[in-house]
């Protein structure tokens, strides 16, 4: 309990040092919108069962981005994953990373952002509870106002079984999301 708090305490104090770098421009700093993305088991290689996710598996939520080339970004999404889809059974999480950036190379109509950060999960409908992931990513902002991510949530101790929930709570996931910059 206390290393999650060191960390929680070191992740906020560097998204408030790249708040403050990013306060001697002039250029817009908060942005915020929509995103929608798709989520993959990356350990299958399975072509049927990869398109299967990509068909039943999604996350619709919101984002904000506070900083330009360093910059703090919470986001908040309802996933839904199928367990199996003959069934059509399916779980419901609540996630919210907390992702701290950095914009790497800004051509102005494209520019590219690499991330990374803790993911609070929470299966919906359960007593269990959440769990925090780490993610990594990098991304690609277009025209200004679309962006992109592809993460990793990294995985933690083995995975017992191909049980969807022994996965999700443990990592191994890709993640794709596509959002709107307002």
């Amino acid at each position: 309990m206390k290393m999650k708090i060191v960390i929680l305490i070191a992740f906020v104090s560097l998204c408030r040092v790249s708040l403050a770098e990013d306060d001697k421009k002039d250029e817009k700093k908060v942005w915020f919108g929509p995103k929608y993305g798709l989520d993959v088991v990356s350990s299958t290689a399975d072509i049927e069962s990869l398109t299967d996710q990509l068909k039943t598996n999604y996350q619709v939520g919101f984002f904000m981005q506070l900083g330009k080339k360093i910059y703090f970004q919470p986001e908040i999404y309802y996933s839904s994953y199928t367990t199996n889809p003959l069934t059509n059974s399916k779980i419901n999480y609540l996630k919210a990373p907390m992702m701290l950036g950095l914009k790497v190379i800004d051509l102005g109509l494209i520019s590219l952002h690499l991330n990374g950060g803790p993911s609070y999960i929470k299966q919906l409908d359960s007593t269990n509870k959440g769990v925090i992931n780490w993610e990594v990513g990098a991304g690609v902002n277009l025209l200004g106002f679309i962006t992109t991510d592809l993460r990793y949530t990294i995985q933690k101790g083995s995975t017992t079984g191909m049980q969807i929930e022994q996965l999700i709570s443990n990592g191994g996931m890709l993640n794709l999301t596509v959002g709107l910059r307002l």
